[in-house]
């Protein structure tokens, strides 16, 4: 993607509406910022430590959630651990926030779902490195998000619990 597309581009994303037109092309001019995968390719891996976050810019992204129930006293099982599909995520979502803000492990493992995949990454250096009018838009887009996953985080857990009880109620 040139620069001057993905600045047309990004117009329509929600996550840089609030930007302005020199505000996105400051943004797309940092180096090293935009990245491409095919299907397939690994963006991020469940437990890694790094501190960035990407916006999707073109195709789809798998977040998947390794799951080992063979893991004990703190031993690692040497058996396969079963990955699980959490979501997928499409053009203008972000993923990553939460290792940028608290530089914690990755809690996920992000896969290209779709044959082209295109996505900026924002480190923290790079964000620090942006006028405060730039960092203060990222970390509104950043609590918005954060806020709605903790929502739909939520309602999944009510239906989650709501369908273990009608499941334990029928087999009294």
């Amino acid at each position: 993607m040139e620069k001057i597309s993905v600045v047309d581009y990004i117009k329509n994303l929600p996550f840089f509406q609030e930007f302005t037109e020199s505000e996105k092309t400051s943004l797309l001019e940092k180096q090293g910022l935009l990245e491409e995968y095919q299907q397939g390719e690994t963006i991020i891996s469940q437990g890694a430590i790094e501190s960035w976050l990407y916006v999707v810019l073109k195709g789809t992204v798998g977040l998947y959630k390794s799951m080992d129930e063979n893991v004990d006293d703190g031993r690692i099982s040497l058996k396969n651990s079963e990955e699980i599909l959490v979501k997928k995520i499409e053009i203008g979502s972000i993923f990553g926030e939460i290792s940028l803000i608290t530089s914690r492990p990755r809690n996920v493992t992000a896969r290209a779902a779709s044959k082209d995949v295109s996505v900026i990454k924002i480190t923290k250096e790079i964000l620090e490195s942006f006028e405060q009018s730039i960092k203060t838009k990222i970390q509104k887009q950043l609590l918005t998000k954060l806020a709605e996953n903790l929502d739909e985080m939520n309602t999944e857990s009510i239906k989650l619990r709501s369908i273990i009880k009608k499941k334990l109620k029928s087999k009294e």
